[in-house]
């Protein structure tokens, strides 16, 4: 006599596409809230940029800062994406080389004060090139810049000089892949979290029909 299977199967199938929604589900919500950080902050400008989480790294406190222009796998990002400073301090951006040819401008149509202030020229395509910029008292307020080349393709930054114009949360300067790195963590425990529970109450369910 053949094995009657079609309800254990069911109740599996169940399982299997419970634990995947479950999953799909918290991913989706954990990039809803990410875009939605992004489009949100300093006017949506870094939307496309894809090493910002919607923190701004926190730099106030230190006299130079550098920032690599053509991070990331493809060399199409500045790092960190965007900084807040307190006036006087320099921004150094400093080429890695990779990803083509690179530059650095201030979008002055999106600027608090309203005219480029940097602009570090021709896209160039070399390692260790460096362009710095101090900004001063009179520089308070965000300013958006981005690679002429590679604007389209999210190659944006922000560099906000005062604390009080940050619009978001903040982390520690140098600690932005750190913080990411948590986030993929709490994140993958939720997910964990969720599955087990849909799991548990499945299998009693499973259970509990059969001692019927």
């Amino acid at each position: 006599m053949d094995q009657d299977t079609t309800g254990p199967m069911t109740r599996r199938s169940l399982l299997k596409r419970a634990g995947g929604a479950a999953t799909a589900g918290a991913v989706g919500a954990a990039a809803t809230s990410t875009a939605s950080a992004q489009s949100d902050l300093y006017g949506g400008y870094l939307s496309d940029t894809g090493n910002f989480d919607g923190a701004t790294a926190d730099a106030t406190g230190m006299d130079t800062v550098t920032i690599s222009v053509g991070a990331g796998n493809q060399g199409l990002l500045y790092d960190p994406a965007a900084v807040v400073i307190e006036p006087g301090t320099t921004v150094e951006w400093e080429w890695t080389g990779n990803g083509g040819a690179h530059n650095v401008y201030n979008d002055d149509a999106l600027s608090s004060v309203n005219e480029r202030l940097f602009e570090s020229g021709e896209p160039v395509d070399a390692t260790g090139v460096q362009y710095e910029f101090t900004f001063e008292s009179s520089d308070t307020g965000t300013h958006p810049y981005a690679c002429s080349p590679h604007r389209a393709l999210g190659m944006r930054g922000v560099v906000v000089v005062g604390s009080d114009n940050v619009q978001g949360d903040t982390v520690p300067f140098g600690a932005e892949e750190e913080s990411l790195n948590s986030v993929a963590i709490f994140g993958g425990a939720a997910v964990f979290g969720t599955t087990a529970l849909l799991g548990l109450s499945a299998y009693r369910e499973m259970f509990s029909e059969d001692d019927h």
